[in-house]
């Protein structure tokens, strides 16, 4: 257990590292990340509120088994 938090502990801070060295040797590869990666969440969100529209919509319109 303890070993498992310390590779988890210790690939958060690698991961850390690697990002601060990209974002310094390119700075603008960051803005076209957090933007792409805006533009696909909020397709995502758009997707789910219309599939739960949808989902919804056909549960409140169904007709009552007898």
């Amino acid at each position: 257990m303890l070993k498992s938090i310390g590779v988890i502990l210790g690939g958060v801070f690698i991961g850390a590292v690697g990002m601060e060295v990209f974002r310094r040797t390119c700075p603008g590869g960051m803005d076209k990340l957090y933007s792409k990666t805006r533009e696909v969440a909020l397709g995502a969100k758009g997707a789910f509120k219309n599939g739960y529209a949808s989902a919804t919509r056909s549960k409140d319109t169904a007709v009552p088994a007898s």
